[in-house]
């Protein structure tokens, strides 16, 4: 009976080093919404921002990529730090896009995404939609056999900011 105990206490304290992948969205304020189809991609978003790209074309809405969104902003005239101002945003706006989205990543020791932030911004009126921080689990010590089951790839960290950026947003 003893012995049962021990490894139960044994394996919830191991389980208890351990933590999944965790994200927060920032809460709306109760603002006028409207509806979001198309999203342009800010500039300079790298993988991550491609993979949740692909997640929110799967969802059902319009994506333009980054190397497009890059050439209507030479087009247009802007750079980009004036396409987050109200005017970029109104020039994006005339172009057909709802929303634009900046994704930030950065990498772990094993090449997997560390921690992650996207912010979606509408170009009707400039507020934030959704604003969404993510951050990799971990097992253990660093690359150990529990550490590797509890960190997620690419393809999961950016399926799971896309859902929660939909969610925001429909």
């Amino acid at each position: 009976m003893k012995k049962n105990i021990t490894i139960a206490l044994v394996f919830a304290a191991l389980l208890g080093g351990c933590a999944s992948s965790k994200i927060s969205s920032l809460p709306v304020a109760s603002q006028a919404k409207h509806t979001v189809k198309v999203i342009a991609f800010a500039p300079g978003g790298g993988l991550l921002a491609d993979a949740v790209g692909v997640e929110l074309l799967n969802r059902g809405f319009t994506v333009i990529d980054s190397t497009t969104t890059s050439s209507m902003m030479v087009r247009l005239n802007l750079n980009e730090v004036e396409i987050t101002r109200p005017e970029g945003l109104s020039k994006l706006k005339d172009q057909g896009i709802d929303a634009y989205l900046v994704v930030r990543g950065g990498g772990g020791y094993d090449q997997q995404p560390q921690s992650a932030s996207a912010r979606m911004n509408s170009t009707h009126n400039g507020q934030v939609l959704a604003g969404v921080t993510w951050q990799n689990g971990f097992g253990g010590a660093a690359g150990s056999p529990a550490d590797r089951v509890m960190r997620k790839g690419l393809s999961e960290a950016a399926a799971e900011i896309a859902t929660a950026l939909a969610g925001r947003v429909k």
